[in-house]
């Protein structure tokens, strides 16, 4: 009956989720830097490129065999994207319920699933939520191979080290956690090879295609861990540096903050009934954060696994503050847990944070305002200069596959428009209005960003190309920046011309 009633619950959680996290996706596959080049390699118009392992993209091909536009290949690969979002939810809901039972479970559920991070990262044909997958079942796996070991509670553990080494290279952390827990055990034959068969099938399996090109492979795998070492684009900065405290606090509630509190107390009262997956769990977050401070190319969505066993914890929190209570533990759980659920509505910081502000945001379209805006009070003559982050339709680029037709105006554009020309000589090429991000020229204000060597004078350049325009000339039309940065990446123009 017990079975059963986890099978109900984990299909209940999934569709909630899967419909939750696919609402309002639908905005221009080119919005998203990344996203066009994955679906040209979906669709066969350029090779395979390997910057990642291709969980996503070999089920986003298999879902999209007939399909023939960019926009049907992204919105397809961001369903995928949410159906590994919400089979993470599950599993993890199901750790919850191994550790610490039902109301853990459900605590554990709702809130993943109510929380902002995996909301926002659901929508972006992204590897990001594949890698919380294959992170999700691996800690699955591994404890309930720590509480029942056997042939099929191993193959459970080694085929999520191989889904999450499929989701993203980074995803080979798993083996650090896989590793003591078979160690662990005393377990008649050998789990490891066990582990390892399945975790070789299963990477064989979704990577194929990878294995028959081992030269772009080893090519690919270069670059990505160069930028890891040296950052990203012209710009690093120093490590390590304390960028992800500032994410950690955007992508929790003062809720989880105390209940994370109340599990390392539990932890360290309780220690001796504790397993070593217990600690593993409790520690994995802070390690991972901690790690990924030593490299210079930081962004929040590389902190998803943290997101995500954090939360898992403050529900553990929920359950071990309950404890405590006696006959009204049920009563108490109910009380706190509602605090947690609830707490991942509302924003908590004035930019980020909140599932409401990013429903809301995914609503609202600011380049499709942009594009109208210059159609109605421009005129076709004008010449504009832009930064590649002002994203808009381009016939050349997105074909015939566009939400709105192309303007009729000249546009330059540069990943900076600073590169284009200094304003005189913007001017002297017939530019009249100057489009930026606030994405982009932010960059050059942040504390802790530098140049790489050799990249000093263009850094300054650039740097000085903005300061120059916002001071000397006023805008003449503004949309903020939002929350979510591919819709609302805060756009401004500029009127140069004479």
């Amino acid at each position: 009956m017990n079975a059963a009633r986890l099978w109900l619950w984990s299909l209940a959680l999934f569709v909630a989720t899967l419909a939750l996290h696919t609402r309002h996706n639908t905005f221009p596959f080119y919005y998203h830097p990344d996203e066009p080049g994955k679906v040209e390699q979906v669709l066969g118009m350029r090779p395979w490129n390997f910057h990642h392992p291709l969980l996503l993209l070999s089920t986003t091909k298999l879902a999209t065999s007939n399909a023939r536009t960019e926009q049907t290949v992204v919105e397809t690969g961001r369903w995928i994207s949410a159906m590994f979002t919400a089979s993470a939810v599950v599993a993890l809901s199901l750790l919850g319920y191994m550790w610490r039972g039902w109301v853990v479970a459900i605590l554990a559920g709702l809130t993943l699933m109510l929380h902002h991070q995996l909301f926002e990262l659901s929508h972006y044909m992204k590897e990001d939520t594949a890698l919380l997958f294959g992170v999700a079942v691996s800690f699955l796996g591994a404890y309930v191979f720590s509480k029942k070991p056997g042939t099929s509670t191993t193959m459970l553990l080694g085929a999520g080290c191989g889904l999450a080494i499929s989701g993203k290279y980074l995803g080979v952390i798993m083996l650090i956690i896989a590793v003591p827990v078979l160690c662990k055990q005393s377990v008649k034959g050998r789990p490891w090879l066990t582990a390892l068969i399945t975790l070789l099938l299963v990477f064989v399996a979704v990577n194929f295609p990878m294995l028959r090109d081992l030269n772009t492979f080893a090519q690919s795998f270069s670059r990505e861990t160069r930028l890891v070492v040296e950052g990203q684009g012209q710009m690093t900065q120093s490590v390590p540096h304390t960028r992800y405290w500032s994410i950690f606090l955007t992508n929790t509630t003062p809720v989880i903050w105390v209940l994370l509190l109340v599990v390392f107390w539990s932890a360290f009262k309780r220690r001796s009934e504790w397993l070593t997956l217990h600690w593993i769990i409790l520690l994995f977050p802070f390690a991972f954060a901690i790690a990924l401070s030593f490299s210079p190319k930081d962004n929040d969505r590389y902190f998803l696994p943290a997101t995500a066993i954090f939360t898992l914890l403050a529900a553990v929190g929920v359950g071990e503050i309950a404890r405590h209570f006696g006959g009204r533990e049920r009563m108490v759980e109910v009380i706190i847990g509602s605090l947690l659920v609830l707490a991942q509505l509302p924003s908590w910081t004035a930019d980020r944070g909140g599932l409401i502000k990013y429903w809301q945001a995914f609503q609202r379209d600011d380049t499709a305002e942009l594009t109208a805006w210059l159609r109605e009070k421009t005129d076709p003559a004008d010449i504009f200069a832009k930064d590649e982050k002002v994203r808009l339709p381009d016939a050349e680029r997105h074909g015939s596959d566009l939400n709105t037709s192309p303007l009729p105006n000249q546009i330059l554009s540069e990943d900076y428009a600073a590169d284009i020309g200094t304003i005189p000589e913007l001017r002297a090429k017939g530019v009249t209005h100057v489009l930026i991000t606030e994405s982009t020229y932010k960059k050059f204000e942040r504390a802790g960003l530098k140049p790489k060597p050799g990249e000093v004078a263009k850094y300054e350049s650039r740097k000085l190309f903005y300061a120059t325009l916002r001071r000397d000339f006023d805008p003449v039309r503004v949309w903020p920046r939002g929350t979510v940065l591919y819709l609302h990446p805060g756009l401004e123009v500029y009127r140069i011309a004479p």
